[in-house]
Order: structure tokens, then C-alpha cells, then sequence
């Protein structure tokens, strides 16, 4: 049972519960906050591991409303691709060590940043290859970081979809997206109990989030959240570098 009022865990705690709120409101975000933290605290395999389980818990209870949103065709074709890019990416993050692994986490959250605040999308609509390459390096990097976010994020946020239809298809493709990496940290027996009981402890910060999100979503404006995420983003990779 990990201590709940260890400095470690009260701020494990705040992250997951902000990042709730970044998830259940766009439907993507939360492993980049939690991941650079979560591996500066735990190291970078138990960081992973832990972001994954609770992006499984914060998302879970999104995906029934938003079924009937989801490009079905476009996400079965980018899961496939995944699963080829998870097992890589794990298998990197494994062979690697901490401390390295630990910048290139941060360096991943900031180039992703200066991407999303460059407003950068691709050109043109996505074909066959765009949808493989987008569902690998997902994969890759959820294997590695478990932040699978920022190359479907520019893939969806490419076409002419409202926002609503992208905050669902973002949603269901990360639920199962983690649920395949998982059973990869599982098949490799990265995930221990003690991993197990800090995750459920921390569950319920990260589903409060996830509530609060999802009822400011219908209430805030894109740019707002843009902005406040990009700002948060930031914060939290150049602090997981000093932890």
C-alpha cells in the first residue's frame, strides 16, 4: 500500500486529476501530462505503466456516449497499425536507461508542443499510408512513452470532422490503443501488484478529472483549452527534467 501522504504520491495524485479533466475534455492530452511525472517519480517503465492503466479508467466511462460518433473503418485501420508499433516501442523503452529514457520522454512532450502551438496539420486527405504511418508511430510511442496522443491527434485534427466527431474517435482509439500496449507491459511482466494498487489508488483523482472534463467540454471554447493545455504541457515537461 503506498503511503497517501508521501510528497511523491499527493503530487501523482494532482497530475492524474488534471489530467482527467485535459482528457475527458478533447479526448486526448492526459499521458502527456502524466508520463514525464509519473516517470520521474516511478522510472520510466512504472511511469508508462501506471499512465496506462489510468488512461483506461479516465477514458472507459467516455466511450459508451460516443460509440455512435466513431469512424469505425479509420480506427480499426489505425488499431492494426498500432499493434505493430507497441511491441517496438516497448522493447526500446526496456532496453534503455532510466535517466536517458527520462529526457527523451520530456524532449517527446516538447516537440509535441511546439507542434501543436506551431498550428501545423497535414495537407491534403488522409490515404491508406498516412493511416498506417499515423497508427505505427502511435503505437511506437505508447510503447515507449505511453503517449500514443500526438500523431493521431494531427491526424484527426487534419480533416474537416467537428470537433465533436474527433473528441470521439480520439477516445475510443486510446481505450483500446492502451489496452494493447498493456497487455504487451503484461505479457512482459512489467506491470507488478505494487504498480496494480498505486494505479487504483489514483484512480479516483483521475476519474474525478475526467467528469469535470467532460462537462466543461460543451462549455469552452477551443482556443481556451488550447491554450491552458499547451501552457500545462510545458509546465509539466520541464519540471519532470528537475524531479
Amino acid at each position: 500500500m503506498p503511503d497517501l501522504l508521501a510528497v511523491s504520491f499527493l503530487i501523482s495524485a494532482a497530475i492524474a486529476c488534471i489530467a482527467g479533466m485535459v482528457r475527458g475534455f478533447a479526448g486526448f492530452g492526459a499521458a502527456m501530462l502524466m508520463t514525464p511525472v509519473f516517470s520521474a517519480l516511478h522510472g520510466p517503465a512504472i511511469g508508462v505503466a501506471l499512465c496506462l492503466l489510468l488512461e483506461i479508467v479516465v477514458a472507459l466511462p467516455l466511450v459508451p456516449g460516443v460509440l455512435h460518433l466513431v469512424d469505425w473503418r479509420r480506427t480499426g485501420l489505425l488499431l492494426v497499425a498500432a499493434a505493430v508499433g507497441v511491441p517496438v516501442g516497448n522493447l526500446v523503452l526496456t532496453w534503455s536507461e532510466p535517466a536517458p529514457m527520462r529526457w527523451a520522454i520530456s524532449a517527446i512532450v516538447l516537440g509535441a508542443v511546439g507542434l501543436l502551438a506551431s498550428g501545423w496539420r497535414f495537407s491534403g486527405k488522409p490515404r491508406g499510408t498516412t493511416t498506417l504511418a499515423a497508427g505505427v508511430s502511435s503505437g511506437f510511442l505508447n510503447g515507449l512513452a505511453g503517449m500514443a496522443g500526438p500523431p493521431i491527434a494531427f491526424y484527426y485534427l487534419a480533416g474537416d470532422e467537428t470537433v465533436t466527431r474527433v473528441r470521439a474517435n480520439l477516445t475510443t482509439y486510446f481505450v483500446f490503443v492502451d489496452l494493447i500496449a498493456l497487455v504487451t507491459f503484461l505479457s512482459r511482466d512489467l506491470v507488478d501488484l505494487s504498480t496494480g494498487i498505486l494505479g487504483a489508488c489514483l484512480a479516483p483523482a483521475v476519474i474525478v478529472g475526467g467528469v469535470l472534463g467532460g462537462r466543461l467540454f460543451p462549455l469552452a471554447s477551443e482556443a481556451f483549452y488550447r491554450r491552458l493545455a499547451l501552457m500545462l504541457l510545458v509546465g509539466v515537461a520541464i519540471g519532470a527534467l528537475i524531479l
